[in-house]
């Protein structure tokens, strides 16, 4: 499995890295989105231990996934870049 990080610009919201991680690993959506300069992040949503729903951002590294951004509840841009805004 591959080793999850969290950066600590990702706590700024008051979530844990409990909490974050618990969401990752119970992410319901997720996308891989293409940034500038050949860059790909994957963004997910997913819900903590008391069901809460959190939105994440990650990107691969070469010692694992650093989630770098974490936010609760999940913004209209995080569920339309999921698929799941409604029209």
């Amino acid at each position: 499995m591959e080793q999850i990080l969290i950066y600590e610009h990702a706590l700024k919201h008051g979530l844990s890295e409990d909490q974050i991680l618990h969401a990752w690993r119970n992410a319901f959506a997720s996308a891989t989105i293409a940034r500038e300069n050949d860059v790909t992040d994957t963004v997910a949503i997913g819900f903590d231990q008391n069901g809460r729903a959190i939105e994440m951002t990650a990107r691969k590294k070469p010692y694992g996934l650093l989630v770098y951004h974490a936010n609760t509840p999940p913004t209209p841009r995080a569920f339309k870049e999921l698929g799941l805004a409604g029209k």
